[in-house]
């Protein structure tokens, strides 16, 4: 049969993707009391300070395990509330993996973004993957995983039904979950693997080599919400890539990573 050696690549494919999209946790009552505690100060906040406190708490969140759209969402909306525009778009970004089709995280994040920010290319394989921003980063493992799993029982029912329409089948099958297996493992790339960054500082000088002497690398300073690309890192200082592909070093705490 063809289709055998194929399916048993996607069983072993779908069990490693049930095991990387099985990493949520329960929702337990410390947890609970955390984010009402987190939502009440960020509903009383009403200076800088206190929005800040407010996106410490989520924070604390965030360090305990948790990955949620909705808690970087607020957290992102607390470090706006605070004036802290670099430090809400790396949290919207985050919020965006979870949440890709939210309209409010979308104006937010334009919003934080402003018109000074230059706006990164599209990668060409984004186009080509039309349905990327469809699906959040678990839901990509879950689909996947979910499709391997119908391919598998198509290819096994010839063997009981001779019928060469599951033959057809599993092999269409195929095709769909290997593109699914493909746009999952994308995201694990962009989102795991490839370490991003933004400008959390009005100013900050990007220069050819890590030390506070070495010459400039750009005819500008760079502004608070700057996004890049991490290269290298060295002690304090960290090599990044703008979207344009310009490379320059900054120091480590006029930036944030994620």
């Amino acid at each position: 049969m063809p289709t055998r050696g194929l399916t048993r690549i996607i069983v072993v494919l779908a069990g490693l993707l049930m095991l990387a999209a099985g990493c949520g946790r329960s929702v337990d009552l410390e947890l609970s009391q955390k984010l009402q505690q987190a939502q009440r100060a960020f509903d009383e906040a009403a200076s800088p300070e206190e929005f800040l406190t407010a996106a410490s708490l989520y924070q604390e969140i965030l360090d305990s395990g948790v990955h949620s759209g909705a808690v970087f969402y607020n957290q992102g909306n607390a470090f706006m509330q605070a004036g802290q525009r670099g430090r809400a778009i790396a949290a919207y970004r985050q919020a965006k993996r979870y949440r890709p089709r939210d309209p409010y995280l979308d104006a937010n994040l334009r919003y934080a973004l402003g018109s000074d920010t230059p706006a990164g290319r599209r990668p060409v394989i984004e186009y080509l993957l039309f349905w990327q921003d469809w699906l959040s980063y678990p839901q990509k493992f879950y689909v996947a995983a979910a499709a391997a799993v119908a391919t598998f029982i198509l290819g096994l029912l010839p063997f009981f039904v001779p019928r060469r329409l599951f033959v057809r089948l599993a092999m269409v099958g195929a095709v769909v979950t290997l593109l699914l297996i493909f746009s999952a493992a994308y995201d694990w790339y962009r989102y795991d693997y490839t370490v991003h960054g933004v400008v959390v500082e009005d100013e900050v000088v990007a220069r050819k080599g890590y030390a506070a002497t070495s010459e400039p690398a750009f005819t500008e300073a760079l502004v608070e919400g700057t996004e890049f690309q991490l290269v290298q890192r060295r002690d304090d200082w960290l090599l990044i890539r703008m979207a344009a592909g310009q490379e320059g070093w900054v120091e480590e705490e006029t930036v944030v990573l994620y």
